[in-house]
C-alpha cells in the first residue's frame, strides 16, 4: 500500500495518541527519532567515542553534526544534554584539552613573568604574535593586564621583562632641565626630533611627545624646546600692517609669487608671512597695497561705466578682439577698465565687441 492511500490527519500524533503511537519516523519508515525522545549514550561513553575522530574546535564539531556520519544516540548539543551529568567543558568533551578562559586557573602574576622573560618577548605586538601561536600555556592569561589588574600588573615592560615603562607611568626631568640635555644635541626641527625619539638613544626621563608632557608646566614652544629661538606663527608678536608695510615697500617686491620667495627666505619673524590672514580687519587693502605696487586686485577695482569706458577705448583705433587682448597685456590699459568688458558690462550696457571697440 501506498502512504498516499492512508487515510489519516496531517498530524498524525493526536488520532493515534496511545494507540501504538511511536513516532513519526517510526510511521513514515525513517527511523527518525524526536530529539527530546531519543536515548544517549552517557557523557563518558560519548566521550569515547568522539575522542577517537580528532574533532578540534565546535566549529568542526557542528560541521561533523551536520555531515550525517554522527550517531543519532550521541546529541547534537552536548553541552546542553549532558550539562549536570558530566560535562565539564568543550576541550574535555572533544579531547583537545582546551579549557575555556572563564574556567582556567591561571599561575600568579609573579610565576607567570617568570616563565615568559625567558622567552625573549621583546614587545606588545611580539606577545600577540605568541598568543595566536598557540603556544602561550593555559595556565597564563592571553590578556594578562586585565586577568593580572590589581593583582600585580605593572605593565607590558615589567611583564615581558623588557623594562619599558608607559608613558603614563614615567616620571620626567621638569621642563627646564629636559631642555639642558636638548639643546646640546643640537635638534634643528620637529622633524629631526622625531627621529631622535625613534633611534633609541633619548633617554626614557624625556618624554617623546613634550608639549603634551609639559603642557602648563613650563613649555613656550619647540623654538624654546630645541634651543632654535624658532617662535610658532600664532604666538608671535608682529609689526602693525602700517609699520610692517614701510618695511616691504622698501624691498622692491613687484608680485605675489616674489612675496612668496622672499617670505621662505629673508622676512624678519615680526612680519607675517601671510599678511592677507593676520591683518584681515586690521588694515589690509590687498597685495598691492602690500607691496607698494599701486596693484588692485579685479574684484576690489572700481571700473568706468560701460558708456564712459568706450570713450576712452574708441580714441585708440583698436580693430579686433586679438588686438584687445595684446593692448590689455602691455601694461597700458588704465585699471579702471576691465580687461573682460564682456563679463563686467553684461546687463549694463553691453553690445557686443564692435560697438564697445567702436569699429
Amino acid at each position: 500500500m501506498n502512504l498516499e492511500d492512508v487515510n489519516f490527519d496531517y498530524f498524525p500524533l493526536s488520532p493515534y495518541k496511545n494507540k501504538d503511537w511511536v513516532s513519526a519516523g517510526h510511521l513514515l519508515g525513517t527511523g527518525t527519532i524526536a530529539t527530546q525522545n531519543r536515548v544517549y549514550l552517557s557523557c563518558e561513553e560519548a566521550k569515547k567515542v568522539i575522542h577517537k575522530l580528532g574533532i578540534k574546535s565546535i566549529k568542526e564539531w557542528n560541521i561533523y553534526c551536520k555531515s550525517g556520519n554522527k550517531p543519532d544516540n550521541i546529541p547534537n548539543g552536548p553541552h546542553q544534554v549532558y550539562k549536570n551529568k558530566g560535562w565539564k567543558s568543550w576541550g574535555d568533551f572533544l579531547g583537545t584539552g582546551y579549557i575555556a578562559n572563564r574556567n582556567r586557573t591561571y599561575l600568579s602574576c609573579e610565576e607567570a613573568k617568570k616563565v615568559i622573560h625567558k622567552l625573549g618577548i621583546k614587545s606588545k605586538k611580539e606577545w600577540h604574535e605568541h598568543v595566536k601561536s598557540g603556544k602561550n600555556p593555559n595556565n597564563i592569561p592571553n590578556d594578562p593586564c586585565s586577568a593580572y589588574k590589581n593583582k600585580g600588573w605593572k605593565g607590558w615592560g615589567d611583564w615581558l621583562g623588557t623594562g619599558t615603562i608607559a608613558n603614563q607611568n614615567r616620571v620626567f626631568l621638569s621642563c627646564e632641565e629636559a631642555k639642558k640635555v636638548i639643546h646640546k644635541l643640537g635638534i634643528k626641527s620637529q622633524k629631526e626630533w622625531k627621529e631622535y625619539c625613534k633611534s633609541g638613544n633619548k633617554p626614557d626621563n624625556i618624554p617623546n611627545d613634550p608639549c603634551s608632557a609639559y603642557k602648563n608646566k613650563g613649555w613656550k614652544g619647540w623654538g624654546d624646546f630645541l634651543g632654535t629661538g624658532y617662535i610658532a606663527n600664532r604666538n608671535r608678536t608682529y609689526l602693525s600692517c602700517e609699520e610692517a608695510k614701510k618695511v616691504i615697500h622698501k624691498l622692491g617686491i613687484k608680485s605675489k609669487k616674489e612675496w612668496q620667495i622672499y617670505s621662505k627666505s629673508e622676512r624678519p619673524d615680526n612680519i607675517p608671512s601671510s599678511p592677507n590672514r593676520i591683518y584681515k580687519n586690521k588694515g589690509w587693502k590687498g597685495f598691492g597695497d602690500w607691496l607698494g605696487t599701486g596693484y588692485i586686485a579685479t574684484f576690489n577695482r572700481v571700473y568706468l561705466s560701460c558708456e564712459e569706458a568706450k570713450k576712452v577705448i574708441h580714441k585708440l583705433g583698436i580693430k579686433s578682439q586679438k588686438e584687445w587682448y595684446i593692448y590689455c597685456k602691455s601694461g597700458n590699459k588704465p585699471d579702471n577698465i576691465p580687461s573682460s568688458p564682456r563679463r563686467i558690462y553684461k546687463n549694463k550696457g553691453w553690445e557686443g565687441w564692435k560697438d564697445f571697440l567702436g569699429y
